[in-house]
This record gives C-alpha cells, structure tokens and sequence, in this order.
C-alpha cells in the first residue's frame, strides 16, 4: 500500500517542503530508503524500525521503500524520523490516509518512541502556513516557537505512540498557545547600565551617535579604561525589538539550536562577542551542515570584537562583506547561501602590545613593535569603522562621576531613529548607515559652503571616497540627533573628529 505525509527541511536559513512517500508491496523483505539523504537521514532507517518496533508496531514480511522528494535536494537532519514513521504506518493500513492531507510533520525519534527536539521548528512553522497546511505536529520541545506563528494550529507531542493516537482519533492534544506580550515584557530589560560608569563622556556620546544611526566603531584606550564595559551595555540603549524582528532573530537562532524550551523566542538585541581565536567558518557560518556563524547570530544587534588585533588577518578579512552588504553569502556543497548580518560592529583594542602608548613615558613597545601591532589591521577594514574614539586615560577617570542612564539615552536614541524610520520609509531602509549610491546623494545633500567644507575635511585627514562617505552618513545621524533636516558645517565638524584617530595611529585611511 502507498502512504504520502508532509514534512520539512531546512537549507540554509529558509525552510522547504519535502515529501515522505512510503510502499509497502510484496516480494522479498528489504527496508531502502533513497532521495539524495546526508548520512543521518540514512540513519533513520534503523531509528524508525526500532522505535516502531518498541511501541508495539511490527515490520511486515513485505518490500518496504521509502522515498523523500524533491530528488535532487539534499535531505539533512535527524527531523525525518516521525514523518517517515507515521508515513510507514500509514501504508500499513494503521492510519488513515485522509488524516495526512493537511498535516506537517516533523521530529526526531529516539530508540524508546520518543520524540526529541529538531532545528529549524520556527522556519517550518511559518512554510507550513505559506502553503495552506492547517496543522503542525513537532516535537513538544519544540512547540513554544512554532506557536509563534498565528493562525497555525501546532500539537507539541512527546511520544510516537502519542501520535499514532491522536491521528486515530483516540487522543486528543490541546493545540499550543503563547503570550507573545508576557514574555516580551518578561525578558526585555538589560541589567547592565550605563549609569555604572563613570567618565568616559566622549566615548559615550560615540556610542549614542553609532546606535542612533547603525554605524560602526572602533575604541582605542589603554587596558582598564571601561572599553568592554561599554560595549556590554550598547544593547540597554538600542531600539527595543519589533515583532518582525524578534521573529526574524528567533528563526535564525531556531535553526541555530540556541533556543531553549523555557524561553522560545527572542526579546533582546543580541550581544556576541567571539573570543580572537575564532575560525574564519565559526564567524561567516557554514561547515558541512551550513549553520548561522557569529555575523548572522549578531543580526539587528552587536558583534564585539575585543583584543581587534589579536584576531587572525583572513578572520578579520571577512568581515567586510557583511559590514558593507549588511548580508553574507556561503557557498557549501554546490548551494549558495546568504545569511542577513544587519549588525553593529563594535570593536576595542589597545594602542600597543603593552596598551600604554602614545604615553612615551610608561609604554614599554619600540617603534617598530607598535607599527607591527597596528598594521594587523587592514585599511579597507578600517576604512569601514565610522567612528574610531579614543579612551580617556584611568588618570583622568579618577575624579569623574557617573552618567546618565541607559533608558534615557534609549528614549533619545529611539526619537532619532524615528525620524528616520519616517524618511525612508518608501526606501526600505531603516538607518542612516544603509544609505548608498542615489539614496546618500539625495539625502545627505550639502549646501554649497558645506560641500567646500567636507571636501577640505576629507583632504585635511586622507580619507578615501569610502571613508568620506561615511563621514557624511555620520553627519546625517548627527544632524538627526539635533533634529535638524539639513547637514551643517558643525555636524560635518563633528563627524571628522570620529576619524581623527585614523590618522593619529595609522596616518589617515
């Protein structure tokens, strides 16, 4: 008898549907599985067999084939074992085939009947709504985040006799619901804030101006001096997350496996700061099994980067795709994939090996040492920092005293980037950092004064044309911040500052 159930993979970020076909016919007794499976889909065949096997369910004396389409897409992922079984069952005669019509399913099983977690259940969740199906069956762990998605009805289920039933009609399993607002509310706040820091005014005002309009920066200081402890709390001032957003962080995070099943969904920018040892592979993503890297699992939030120098040159180099095309693309197994890395790049170094320079008195480093470590750094890639701040020395922090606090500069931040949610609404950006080509020319105009006075200010500190267009982006943002809807000499005074230090240590990039 022939039996079809629904399923799904995942390739890349994005989901796709593929159908478990099962026939069982007579002849000699084989079990074969074909359609272009990854080795632990061929697993499968004997995860199944078991497990029907301990549930009570025995194999037929018959010529078993089971077929997972389309062909030529490759199946990967344990998340084809309870489809596969449900399939099997089905064509042999112990579920109803008009009971799979509008059904997706998806889960992996353990050799008891159980049913264990899969990767990806939100990216499936939201295909199994584009394409008309009625109902999600997954794994319980699972359930929270596929219940995300509205007008879905999503059964959580524990056990492969659990659902046998249900499909019988024996059972019935309350379809999953959640309090989207509750947890929103719940797991929003940051408990790092500025307030706990004391001095360090101009790196500060840096930070407010990076997060108002998107742009990177670059912190150089002396050990100590609060760089990481900044960089910490730039997710307490940013924008609070929309819906859209955190189902987006919470797709890419899904089918990362770095959901949990307290807490199913993403209400906080996110912070990730990978250690300077990381693989180029760990950062872009990929492998053999392509999976989100550190860029994408920084997505509409931070990506530190401490000890800049310290990380590999081909680590460091990859970067600068994403940073100007606010996406990566991977190649892998003859498939391309291009993962969103809508980011802050946030990076913090020390000035020399022994982090005391340009104090000539206490630093430790010859000349030769000190060029060495700066020239770690590639000038594309700090053509590509907007704003390069240098810390206040730890003398000079020893009478300062606390600031303002995070949900103050948050409310400010958010009015800036109200205004431009409102000016480029029709342009399908959100900030002024995406601002390329047509969209910097029209709205980054200058006055005539005002264009005279970029150009000088672009010669006087040897910026590049890449290096200068950011400058006038900055501006834009800080025009923004005084609520001012043309870009003036002071706000392009302003902007230059955050590149001074470019040629302070590394002669102008």
């Amino acid at each position: 008898m022939y039996s079809k159930v629904f399923s799904a993979g995942i390739t890349g970020l994005e989901a796709h549907i593929i159908q478990v076909e099962a026939d069982a016919s007579n002849g000699l007794p084989v079990f074969c599985m074909v359609g272009f499976l990854a080795s632990a889909v061929k697993e499968a065949r004997e995860r199944v067999r078991i497990s029907l096997q301990n549930t009570g369910y025995r194999f037929p004396a018959k010529r078993i084939t089971v077929s997972l389409s389309p062909a030529d897409l490759r199946k990967d992922g344990s998340g084809f074992d309870l489809p596969i079984a449900v399939s099997l069952l089905a064509a042999f005669g112990q579920i109803p085939h008009n009971k799979l019509e509008r059904i997706l399913i998806a889960g992996e099983l353990s050799l008891d009947g159980k049913v264990d977690g899969i990767h990806g259940a939100l990216a499936m969740a939201m295909l199994a709504k584009q394409e008309g199906f009625d109902t999600f069956v997954l794994p319980k762990k699972n359930a929270a985040e596929a219940a995300l998605v509205e007008e879905l009805e999503v059964i959580g289920v524990d056990t492969l006799e659990e659902v046998i039933q249900w499909l019988q009609g024996k059972k019935e399993i309350p379809r999953v619901q959640i309090d989207y607002k509750k947890m929103e509310s719940q797991n929003q706040c940051s408990t790092l804030d500025f307030q706990e820091i004391y001095g360090q005014e101009n790196a500060k005002r840096a930070l407010e101006i990076a997060v108002s309009g998107g742009h990177n920066v670059l912190m150089v200081g002396a050990p100590g001096t609060g760089k990481t402890m900044l960089a910490k709390r730039i997710p307490g001032i940013m924008p609070r997350l929309t819906r859209e957003e955190s189902l987006e962080l919470t797709k890419i995070y899904s089918v990362a496996g770095m959901l949990s099943e307290e807490m199913p969904i993403i209400t906080q920018r996110p912070f990730r700061a990978p250690h300077h040892t990381i693989t180029p592979t760990a950062l872009a993503g990929g492998g053999s099994r392509p999976i989100p890297g550190e860029i994408t699992l920084a997505h509409q939030g931070v990506l530190f980067l401490d000890e800049l120098p310290e990380f590999s040159r081909g680590t460091l180099e990859i970067l600068r795709q994403p940073m100007e095309e606010r996406a990566i693309s991977i190649s892998r197994l003859g498939n391309a994939y291009r993962y969103p890395s809508e980011m802050m790049v946030v990076a913090a170094m020390n000035p020399c090996r022994c982090g005391l320079y340009p104090n000539l008195r206490r630093c430790r480093c010859t000349t030769a040492q000190i060029q060495h470590y700066l020239a770690k750094l590639s000038e594309p890639l700090l053509d590509r920092m907007d704003i390069g701040v240098e810390m206040e020395s730890t003398e000079q922090l020893m009478t300062k005293k606390s600031g303002e606090s995070s949900e103050t500069i948050r409310r400010r931040i958010e009015k800036t980037r109200h205004i431009q949610r409102i000016r480029y609404h029709k342009e399908g950006i959100q900030t002024n950092s995406e601002l390329q080509g047509r969209l910097l020319t029209k709205y980054c105009y200058l006055g005539k004064s005002e264009e005279v006075f970029w150009k000088e200010l672009v010669l006087q500190n040897a910026m590049s044309l890449r290096g200068a267009q950011r400058m006038l982006r900055v501006a834009r943002t800080i025009a923004d911040m005084e609520e001012c809807d043309d870009i003036k000499e002071d706000h392009l005074l302003q902007a230059s500052l955050y590149k001074i230090i470019n040629k302070k240590y590394w002669g102008g990039v």
